[in-house]
């Protein structure tokens, strides 16, 4: 009996895109190192994802990318890699599914608390930032009515 595999909405329209001749130069499939490449995420993000997605938020692409199990392999390049993925993108297989998300556990409390200690050093820096603002404007105030005055004379 013939298994048919039922590919998720996001990997239907991934492969249609890399079918897309618009897409050739922006995104590509290499069958041989089974790799994701995005030459040009900016063009990406305007000329193709609206087509297909309800964004045209590159990074929104990416997070997907990531959830169904591709990661990026190059700090310098948009090269992703799935590492469950050793066929070819095109034909059937079974491991590119969305990873589940974690369940709210003990970590989940620390990730809050660390969250809200952000919040905390994020408002004193915006104080402080506030403070050295209103000190720099008093000077160029300062300094204005003093060239005001001398060009005057």
């Amino acid at each position: 009996a013939i298994v048919m595999l039922k590919l998720t909405p996001f990997i239907k329209k991934l492969k249609t895109i890399l079918n897309e001749p618009k897409s050739k130069n922006l995104i590509v499939w290499n069958q041989e190192t089974f790799t994701l490449t995005i030459h040009k995420p900016e063009e990406l993000s305007i000329k193709i994802l609206p087509f297909y997605f309800k964004h045209c938020n590159f990074s929104s692409f990416v997070r997907q990318l990531n959830l169904y199990g591709f990661n990026k392999i190059d700090p310098d390049f948009w090269i992703f890699r799935n590492k469950n993925l050793t066929t070819d993108l095109y034909s059937e297989f079974p491991d590119l599914f969305r990873r589940k998300k974690k369940s709210h556990d003990k970590t989940c409390f620390h990730d809050i608390n660390f969250l809200k200690n952000q919040i905390n050093e994020t408002r004193n820096l915006s104080q402080r930032m506030f403070i050295v603002l209103s000190k720099i404007l008093d000077l160029l105030s300062d300094n204005y009515n003093s060239i005001t005055g001398l060009v005057k004379l």
